[in-house]
């Protein structure tokens, strides 16, 4: 990877400073969470108060807590048992066995999707889903592949490894993607991918959906999508090979005594479409992860992990291929995170991430253009938490600053019919900056039951540009402050409502305001005069815990002033605006039927409508769709079933087509051999559709049936 000198120097800051901290063995509390039958509880919510540190149960109720030394006050969360606290002086010698108290009934062995998983600081009033990978059928090829499960969660954009998700009808830059409290930041204008890391080095996504300004910034108007990357505690291997595009994937960690190191290898070639059409989607890819824990003086606890990614000749699936034909050379990361944790509630971490991406669009017989985009992002979190017990009440405040640093782009244009001893000329389209500074704070009191939350943030930031302009319009400044308040309130005989009410924000990008050069699309006129995005949001959610039932249910409502579009010009030639106002609405369902331990029935769908303040349709809304899945467990056996019925859609927005209905089923079977390694057999769009993944008017046809296998050792 291309380094500047500084973001050189940062990371061995960063490093040298991991290295010279006192250090001394982390302690692990272990144990298993049952009903009171027996049973294991998967996706329990394991916490150490003091420290902050969380974890999940696993398929068989089991976990594993790296914390500080003792005291320990564990707190074990899970949305159809009660909350139970465990109180520890010293660290226990055998595995805990926790039993927790339905809110309903006693029940068999339960899976939830509503739970949160590594992410302590949301409110627990916002929907909120958690996936595992490596815990699906089969293993998908990317984090979008996974998430897109949930309800509320769509593709959006063009296909490829790049494809981008909308949550609840917000889309692009609306979604604040994070890695580990990571900020991502992209200057496609399609917004941030989570594509250069292998879903196979990440233990857990957590997807909130609905109003979370107040908690993460600018870009959570519709939710948040969090990876927390995979400790390894023992080794493992995988390995797997698609019929779409021939894609293979190799991958395998270790860990010990605090320690965890993760690698995975991708490739792929095009794929096909099912009328037989090329679809430009192969690409090459590595990345890792390292992690060290340990215990320094005074209470404190560390953390540290290093995240690199390299990807090569990464294709851009759209319909311009191949009269117009669009490749990233190029996607280089390095993510850097230092974190600590005290004894008396204060938590702390600093980041580092250089970032590379170089995009290439040929047009047959005219022009070949290069654009490099490079940025060395970093920034801080530091977060004071307070238990005040005689109140039941819980407050956070703390401060964030995120920054950007040498955000430039540089554009190169060869003619292929010009002469060819003439070099081809580099043009910097943008040499930018950036500075973000928030204050928040939240407030959380139970009463009985029933949990009440409030907060707020104040944002200041600064935009600079040297590229182009006048000294006057290389600059920007903006504030702005959001706020949220939420409650859950069990009403009995299991049922539990929740809402929500918060505004929410969404500064310009460098890019929409200043970069005017070629991109994937088209050439782009940046606009400095944007305003930035402000929001509404309102849900309502009610759910019920049943027996071997539960069902939730919400409706949403999302109002969007000065809304920021991309509209064409010209023929080829786009630029932004603040084009108007507007609101989407929505309803979500999900839940599940655990008839017995082997059987397993679960569901979810949404229905979304998006209208600009004249009646217009808005853009990046994702068509309704119900979503079917089926789990089958016996013994060593394990088949997974799942079936998405879509219905078209004949409304478009801006940049957007009609697109038809369309059923897909894939499936999937496991067998495991001794408890260390599993086989498994899965198939993908076993209709073979003819589907595009969303209505971006860009959007190829998505790939047609094919096969897998996947190899696992070190279960």
């Amino acid at each position: 990877m291309n380094l500047s000198t500084a973001s050189r120097l940062s990371l061995l800051a960063v490093t040298l400073g991991c290295a010279l901290l006192p250090t001394s063995a982390v302690a692990e509390v272990r144990g298993r969470v049952s009903t009171a039958g027996g049973t294991a509880l998967e996706a329990a919510r394991v916490e150490e108060v003091h420290s902050g540190e969380t974890t999940s149960t696993d398929a068989h109720g089991f976990f594993v807590l790296s914390t500080d030394e003792a005291p320990y006050l564990l707190l074990v969360r899970h949305p159809r048992f009660e909350e139970l606290i465990v109180e520890l002086s010293e660290l226990p010698a055998a595995p805990l066995s926790l039993v927790m108290e339905a809110k309903q009934a006693v029940y068999e062995e339960i899976v939830v999707s509503a739970r949160h998983g590594g992410d302590s600081l949301s409110p627990t009033s916002i929907s909120s889903t958690v996936i595992e990978p490596i815990q699906i059928g089969a293993a998908p090829a990317t984090i979008t592949d996974a998430v897109t499960a949930v309800a509320g969660v769509s593709e959006n954009g063009q296909g490829g490894l790049f494809q981008v998700v909308s949550i609840r009808g917000v889309s692009r830059h609306r979604v604040l993607t994070l890695i580990d409290g990571m900020r991502i930041v992209s200057e496609r204008r399609a917004g941030a991918a989570t594509s250069f890391v292998d879903p196979l080095l990440i233990g857990s996504v957590d997807l909130l959906r609905g109003p979370a300004s107040t908690f993460y910034g600018s870009g959570a108007l519709g939710g948040v999508m969090q990876l927390f990357p995979s400790a390894s505690s023992t080794p493992w291997l995988a390995a797997g090979f698609d019929t779409d595009g021939d894609e293979n994937y190799i991958a395998g960690g270790w860990g010990a005594n605090g320690w965890s190191f993760n690698l995975a290898r991708r490739s792929a070639n095009n794929s096909e479409a099912p009328d037989g059409e090329e679809l430009n989607s192969g690409f090459e890819q590595f990345s890792a992860s390292l992690a060290k824990r340990w215990q320094g003086a005074g209470g404190r606890s560390y953390t540290f992990s290093l995240l690199p990614s390299f990807g090569r000749d990464i294709q851009k699936s759209n319909t311009d291929f191949p009269e117009r034909v669009t490749i990233y050379p190029r996607e280089n990361h390095l993510l850097a995170r230092l974190g600590m944790t005290t004894a008396n509630g204060w938590r702390l971490h600093a980041f580092a991430h250089p970032n590379e991406l170089e995009t290439k669009t040929t047009r047959v017989g005219d022009r070949v253009n290069t654009v490099n985009n490079e940025a060395f992002d970093f920034g801080f979190n530091t977060v004071r938490v307070v238990e005040l017990e005689r109140w039941r009440t819980t407050a956070r405040f703390g401060l964030e600053y995120f920054a950007r640093r040498g955000v430039k782009a540089t554009e190169r244009q060869v003619d292929l019919d010009g002469p060819t001893s003439t070099p081809p000329a580099s043009t910097i389209t943008l040499d930018g900056r950036e500075d973000e500074i928030a204050a928040y704070g939240s407030l959380r009191r139970l009463f009985g039951k029933a949990s009440v939350e409030a907060g707020g943030r104040f944002t200041w930031l600064g935009q600079r540009n040297s590229a182009t302009g006048s000294p006057s319009a290389r600059h920007r400044d903006d504030t702005a402050v959001s706020l949220f308040t939420g409650f859950t309130l069990p009403l009995g005989k299991g049922f539990e409502a929740a809402a929500n009410l918060g505004t929410g924000l969404r500064f310009p990008s460098l890019s929409e305001r200043f970069f005017s050069g070629t991109t994937g699309r088209g050439t782009v006129i940046g606009n400095r005069d944007l305003d930035s995005e402000h929001s509404f949001n309102t849900d309502l959610s009610l759910r019920w815990f049943g027996e071997r039932l539960f069902v939730s249910g919400s409706l949403f409502r999302n109002e969007i002033d000065d809304y920021i579009e991309r509209i064409e010009i010209a023929p080829g030639l786009l630029t932004f605006v603040n084009l108007t106002s507007g609101r989407i609405e929505g309803v979500e369902t999900e839940g599940f039927f655990q008839p017995s331990e082997e059987w397993h029935f679960s569901w979810n769908a949404h229905h979304l409508r998006g209208r600009s303040d004249d009646g217009s349709a808005l853009g990046d809304i994702p068509v309704d769709r119900l979503q079917l899945g089926l789990r089958h467990q016996r013994g060593s056996w394990r088949f997974n079933a799942h079936l998405e019925l879509r219905n078209g859609k004949d409304d478009p927005g801006s940049g957007e087509f009609v697109i038809g209905s369309a059923q897909l089923l894939k499936a999937s079977v496991t067998r495991r051999f001794r408890q260390r390694w599993a086989l498994t057999l899965a198939a993908k769009n076993l209709l073979d559709q003819a589907y595009r993944r969303s209505a971006d008017d860009k959007a190829p046809l998505a790939p047609g049936r094919s096969f897998a296998v996947g190899f696992r050792l070190g279960l």
